[in-house]
């Protein structure tokens, strides 16, 4: 009992003093990361975010615009100096995600379907409401306190010894972190609200929000694969557009009157609206893999790659699902066309690596070393290069290749093949 009392006693005062002021509400929130930290984690986590979406869009003129029109925004905000960055990414479903510190991307997928600047300037201007109102770092330091009530009850449960601890302890950690995966409504409804007010404040046409949830709801109904992560944390509902309409209808006349920049945007966009039926198909196919439907899923893909040939990262996912299909040298050369094509993305320098280390060990090692200064510290890098290097006769490059990859990867199953590799090799 005195145990239990203790450790609610140190969970209370650290939900007292580890407190910050909202810079959007001006009322005091539980503040577990800190300001240094949350930028920090965001600047960290940046890199390997682009690239788990596929990397970033090859096309400075595009790549621009965003940086423009998310810069706009956020220097009106709450939060002006934080080290803002803004990224268009592959990824083919319609997404737009900010992580902590004002790190923001917005998907190939969402900006092929907005239909002026206006639009592009309410994304990103939400996702930047989410930054400034720090709504990462609330869940975070809500994360981080339930995980310690939930050590603190499973130890009490322990002392106690409560049957079937274990499972009660799980279930409840699994709900604590599905309960605080997303972001509530309240917090959508006020980032719709901040992202309106960015964006007049910048100069743009409060109907760009409207288009926004215009554009998505229209989706939900007619292709509602694309919307699946977005949904997961960015709920959508018709009440959010009769709100996004509310609001720009209560405005002064002359800024609901302000032209949306229409033809600007699309002659930037016009690239990646002339190739989205392929990548369409490239989501398609990719969800069929992840199920499991293999031929299904190369089909789709192969008919992308026959729409855009020109897509490298299309390729690549073409080369993974032939791999999948045991058509290893057609896949070799699906893959290194991909990587010719999509050279600033780590996932196509990966699979053209990692296909090629049997048959030509010197090209896999090229395609790594090229994976390595995209993302370092990925622990199947260095295995594959370990791998190359045991092929090619380079013994003390391979021992110390496996042995990056177990530091990496301790516990995982990277780290184990490499284990077994060192064992082999009689450095283990």
């Amino acid at each position: 009992m005195r145990a239990t009392a203790t450790f609610l006693a140190i969970v209370a005062v650290l939900a007292t003093v580890a407190c910050s002021t909202n810079p959007v509400t001006g009322k005091s929130q539980l503040d577990l990361l800190g300001e240094f930290q949350e930028m920090a984690l965001g600047a960290q986590l940046y890199p390997a975010y682009i690239q788990d979406s596929l990397g970033a869009i090859a096309d400075e003129a595009l790549q621009g615009l965003v940086a423009r029109t998310g810069e706009a925004v956020a220097r009106v905000g709450h939060r002006p100096t934080l080290p803002y960055a803004f990224a268009a990414v592959n990824e083919p479903a319609v997404n737009a995600f900010a992580l902590p510190g004002g790190k923001i991307c917005i998907t190939r997928g969402l900006l092929a379907r907005l239909e002026s600047e206006d639009g592009l300037a309410a994304v990103l201007g939400h996702e930047v409401g989410h930054v400034t109102a720090r709504h990462a770092v609330a869940a975070y330091s809500r994360r981080v306190l339930a995980t310690a009530l939930l050590l603190g009850g499973a130890a009490v449960m322990e002392a106690k010894d409560v049957q079937g601890r274990e499972l009660i302890t799980l279930g409840a950690v699994v709900g604590a972190q599905l309960g605080l995966a997303h972001y509530s409504r309240e917090q959508e409804r006020q980032s719709d609200r901040l992202g309106l007010e960015y964006s007049v404040a910048a100069g743009y046409s409060p109907l760009g929000l409207v288009e926004t949830h215009r554009v998505l709801l229209e989706l939900q109904k007619s292709q509602p694969g694309l919307l699946a992560r977005l949904f997961a944390s960015h709920p959508m509902s018709s009440e959010r557009l009769a709100a996004a309409e509310a609001a720009a209808e209560a405005l002064p006349a002359d800024v609901r009157g302000r032209e949306k920049r229409v033809e600007s945007y699309i002659r930037v966009v016009q690239p990646l609206r002339a190739v989205r039926p392929a990548w369409d198909l490239a989501h398609e196919g990719r969800v069929l893999l992840a199920q499991g439907k293999k031929r299904e899923g190369a089909e789709l893909l192969g008919r992308a790659v026959q729409q855009a040939p020109e897509e490298g990262v299309i390729r690549t996912l073409h080369a993974v699902a032939l791999q999948q299909l045991q058509r290893p040298q057609t896949a070799r050369s699906e893959a290194m066309e991909g990587a010719r094509r999509a050279p600033g993305v780590f996932l196509s320098r990966l699979v053209a690596g990692s296909l090629w280390v049997s048959e030509d060990a010197r090209a896999s090692l090229e395609q790594l070393e090229a994976a390595e200064q995209i993302l370092p510290g990925v622990a199947q890098v260095s295995y594959l290069r370990g791998r190359a290097n045991e092929t090619l006769g380079r013994r003390d490059a391979a021992v110390a290749a496996y042995r990056e990859a177990l530091a990496r990867d301790p516990q995982g199953e990277v780290g184990q093949a490499a284990v077994a590799r060192l064992k082999a090799m009689g450095e283990a």
